[in-house]
Formats: C-alpha cells, structure tokens, sequence
C-alpha cells in the first residue's frame, strides 16, 4: 500500500506486534475476497520485488487513505507520492479523534448484542464464556449461543496456559471486532488481549 506504514510483525516489542496483527486484521477483514482496482506512481515495485499499490475498493474508495482514517496505520513519508497531503491529513484527523491505534486510555466496550454494529473496530467485548473448543488452527471461546467468540491461534496456546479453565467465566477481550460466516469475533494474539473480570 503506497503511503502506508504500520509495524512489523516481528517486531520485539509486544504494543508494536498488537498493533501489526490489529492492522492485518483490518484490512483482511475490508479487502478479502473483495475486487479491487490497482493503481500505481512513479514506481511500480520496491527493491525488494513488492508491487507497490493503491488499492480502490467499491465501498472504502481508496483503501490507503480508509485505512489511515480508521487509525490502523500512518503515513510513511520518505518517498514521495501522488495523495500525500490527503494522507498526512487522513491519519492527522483520525489522531486528533482518537481513532484505532491512536486512542488514549481503555478502547470501548460492548456488550455480544451491540457487536454487529461495531464490526471494523477496536474494541473491548464483555462476555460470559459458555463453551471452550479446539477446531482446526484456533480455540474457540464461545459465549453462550454461539453469538459471539473469541478465536486463539493454536500456536498461540502456550502463551494461553489457563485457556480451558476460561468456561464459565467472566471475560473482556480486547481487539479487532471482525465476523466470519455472520458471527462476529475477535482473534486474540496475546494474553493481555483476554481478562478474566471478577464475578
């Protein structure tokens, strides 16, 4: 994505890989499966053999610029580029409203019934865990109804040693409200991503 910087994955820091993986998300979540339209400036790949983009979908319109408005990523400004400007000012507003990863203090919370209308967004779900099941590359914790669940990568587990004792539990997860199948979730990376509150 041309203009466009977020952190590495491999990042040493665990703020810095939170925020890489909640930015993957967003954008597996708005570009998946979905026709887009490319574009390009002045260079076409990197010297690393990368295609160098704009991304055009039907809905978000330029999909370099949504991304820097919703607050999961900023401008990366050592080369030039055609949307500069627009771009310094997308991720400008998006800090100043505090959106994504710009926002100071506790992401919102919601409850499993407000998740549909959050979908897109970082935020914390408050739920009773109702079910805890391996399927596949994931650990499911359900609430009850299937309605809602927290996702934890299998190869993640070992950071997750209290993960089956989560059943019947009060948690707050933390991360970015997706939906797969029409079933809103969230994928949690690290531990602090889950709490288990007081009952």
């Amino acid at each position: 994505l041309i203009g466009i910087d977020t952190p590495e994955m491999d990042d040493s820091r665990e703020e810095a890989k939170f925020r890489a993986q909640m930015a993957k998300r967003f954008a597996f979540f708005y570009l998946y499966q979905k026709t887009v339209k490319l574009s390009s400036d002045w260079e076409i790949e990197d010297k690393y053999d990368r295609l160098l983009a704009y991304v055009w979908t039907e809905k978000q319109g330029l999909f370099n610029k949504f991304i820097l408005s919703e607050g999961f990523a900023a401008v990366f400004l050592k080369f030039p580029f055609k949307y500069r400007e627009e771009f310094i000012e997308a991720e400008r507003e998006a800090r100043e409203l505090e959106k994504g990863f710009w926002k100071k203090g506790p992401y919102p919370s919601i409850s499993v019934q407000d998740t549909r209308a959050y979908l897109g967004k970082l935020l914390s779900v408050k739920y009773t865990c109702s079910r805890v099941q391996t399927k596949g590359k994931f650990v499911f914790l359900y609430s009850s109804g299937k309605e809602f669940s927290t996702l934890v990568p299998r190869e993640n587990i070992s950071f997750f040693p209290e993960l089956k004792s989560f059943k019947g539990k009060a948690l707050t997860v933390t991360g970015f409200l997706e939906e797969y199948k029409e079933k809103p979730q969230i994928v949690a990376f690290f531990p602090r991503q889950i709490k288990i509150e007081k009952q």
